[in-house]
């Protein structure tokens, strides 16, 4: 028995492992138990997570055939034993005062989930995500605005709380729907650590291969469980505010996950079938039409990018090419502002 278990699942990630595993290892808190969960690696990531278990008897090793990351670290789950649980990605890293932190606060503030501000490393550009008071008087707008919810890796967990494990069969969003249910489960008390403390790393690596059709449909449970937690908002101007947020972020995530990651070329026709698929669908054709109505009805309502008026506008036309070519030219853009 430990206080708290750590699961990093490990597919094909020989480069990071070695220095995620020793951000873990070097935290100032000592009482805990690292799970390395192998996802069945092809590039010698296995071999090198066994070679780390023999330095630190913390680290435990399960080796699985290849299943995805969620049966990953519903395996880390049910072979933790610590009171609590929190998630690393394999090519992540965390402050060595992570742990500390974080359970020092869900401790003092008898809480049922601990969360840190975290910083993002993204071609070289870092950005900063601390937790922001929008002086609201509403926790559960508070938790919504910031995307307190849509982020799994900062957190820390009750482990015996935990009611639904993560979603094996969808491909997409599958962490941020964990954390969003078992929000929904306990509703619980939320201790909050206003530190940077994980390092996230976004990699352009592109599509994987099961990135097609369950993609959407992981976003779009992720919107449902965010309607459901949104309904907790008694006042009826913010509840507007924060809908308008989550549908801002639902149509963030249809052309960033989706849209931004299939206009390589070529463009072929199974690309241009998922888009279809999207651009087509009555639900989000709805939910464009609020985001870009809604800044005529309150003017606190959230500005709307040129790219990404330009994205939704085309999806309302079911301009499926021009949709992929306004989603390379953003891409572009941002590289060419941040370098």
């Amino acid at each position: 028995m430990c206080e708290i278990s750590i699961v990093i699942p490990v597919y094909n990630k020989k480069r990071y492992i070695v220095d995620s595993v020793k951000s873990v290892l070097s935290q100032t808190f000592r009482d805990f138990e690292l799970l390395l969960i192998d996802d069945g690696s092809t590039d010698g990531s296995g071999a090198i997570c066994d070679r780390l278990s023999v330095l630190d008897e913390r680290v435990k090793v399960y080796h699985t055939e290849n299943r995805g990351v969620s049966a990953a670290r519903n395996c880390g789950i049910r072979k933790a034993s610590g009171k609590y649980i929190g998630f690393v990605d394999a090519d992540d890293y965390i402050n060595n005062t992570f742990l500390e932190k974080l359970y020092n606060v869900i401790q003092k503030n008898d809480a049922e989930l601990a969360v840190s501000g975290y910083y993002e490393v993204n071609n070289g550009r870092r950005i900063i995500h601390n937790i922001k008071n929008y002086n609201s008087g509403n926790e559960v707008f508070e938790y919504l605005r910031n995307d307190m919810l849509c982020i799994l890796w900062n957190k820390l967990f009750v482990k015996e709380k935990i009611r639904h494990l993560f979603d094996e069969r969808i491909s997409t969003c599958e962490d941020s729907i964990f954390v969003t249910q078992y929000y929904l489960d306990n509703r619980p008390k939320i201790a909050v650590v206003n530190e940077a403390l994980y390092r996230y790393s976004v990699h352009n690596s592109g599509l994987t291969s099961t990135f097609q059709k369950t993609s959407f449909d992981g976003i779009r449970k992720l919107l449902r469980l965010n309607r459901l937690v949104s309904e907790q908002i008694t006042d009826n101007a913010l509840k507007f505010r924060i809908i308008h947020h989550l549908y801002k972020v639902y149509n963030y995530g249809i052309y960033t996950y989706i849209f931004g990651n299939l206009y390589r070329n070529p463009i072929t026709q199974d690309k241009l079938s998922i888009v279809d698929q999207v651009i087509n669908d009555r639900a989000y054709q709805r939910k464009v039409r609020y985001i870009l109505l809604y800044p005529f009805r309150d003017r606190r309502a959230e500005r709307i990018g040129v790219f990404e008026f330009l994205i939704m506008i085309s999806s309302l036309y079911k301009m499926k090419r021009m949709v992929l070519f306004l989603s390379k030219m953003k891409n572009h853009l941002d590289l060419l502002i941040h370098h």
